[in-house]
């Protein structure tokens, strides 16, 4: 069975007890995972939570604001200066990987990827568009967020994972998570904030139960949380009757 580890579930702000949110999806021994994301230092969560530097073949990018992509130079580097072989795979929208080579080329002075101990190669991918990431089927959804995001939907053996990124209701969060076995949204605000969900095209707690139950989601994951646990978790449940997890930094899932 895959495993999810949460090595941020925190918002663009990070507080002492959360860094920004990213996820790694664990295969089996004999299969390398993925990694979403890399925003606040990834590395060092890796390192806290245990996932080793060569078990992931993949890195999807949601979008391109920092809090998502900002730590890849550092990732990088500490995969190398780690002793990281595998290959890596990094997979995001061509807005994405734009920010992503700028970002490369401003370290090439230390970043010569083609001089280090493993490849790295690169990937658009389009909203819609059906991929396959570390040997499971995947599918994209375009999101409405402030820049060009997409959503994530992971098609897996014991039940789908669907996963929103940032962004506002919209009707492709309901092809990702139709039947998921787990939901994942963010849920940047509370409903008493949904003015400035809206300016900043974000979720409040409550839509994200809403578009849980409209899914028939099985659970519903709520990261990137701009309140209190506890209150996140009473908003969604006001119209999601499901299972709701608002997990910490290092919680695992089965999946």
């Amino acid at each position: 069975m895959a495993k999810l580890i949460f090595l941020g579930t925190g918002a663009a702000l990070p507080t002492s007890e959360r860094t920004n949110t990213s996820l790694a999806v664990l295969l089996d021994a004999d299969r390398k995972g993925l990694l979403i994301d890399c925003g606040g230092d990834g590395f060092r969560s890796m390192l806290r939570y245990n996932v080793g530097l060569d078990s992931f073949s993949d890195l999807f990018i949601t979008h391109a604001h920092i809090d998502h992509v900002g730590s890849l130079p550092s990732l990088l580097e500490s995969l190398r200066l780690g002793g990281r072989t595998a290959p890596l795979h990094i997979w995001g929208l061509p807005q994405v990987l734009e920010v992503v080579h700028g970002l490369i080329h401003v370290f090439d002075f230390e970043l010569k990827l083609d001089q280090w101990s493993f490849a790295v190669s690169f990937s658009e991918v389009k909203p819609g568009e059906a991929i396959t990431l570390a040997g499971i089927p995947a599918h994209t959804g375009g999101m409405d967020h402030a820049v060009p995001a997409l959503g994530l939907r992971l098609d897996l053996p014991d039940g789908a994972l669907a996963y929103t990124s940032d962004t506002q209701p919209n009707p492709n969060i309901a092809v990702l998570g139709q039947d998921a076995r787990t939901l994942i949204t963010e849920c940047t605000f509370l409903s008493a904030y949904e003015a400035p969900a809206r300016s900043s095209r974000h979720l409040t707690a409550h839509e994200a139960g809403v578009l849980a139950r409209d899914c028939h989601a099985e659970r519903l994951v709520l990261v990137h949380g701009g309140g209190a646990p506890d209150d996140l978790r009473t908003e969604a449940g006001q119209a999601f009757n499901g299972q709701i997890i608002v997990p910490s930094d290092g919680d695992s899932l089965d999946i």
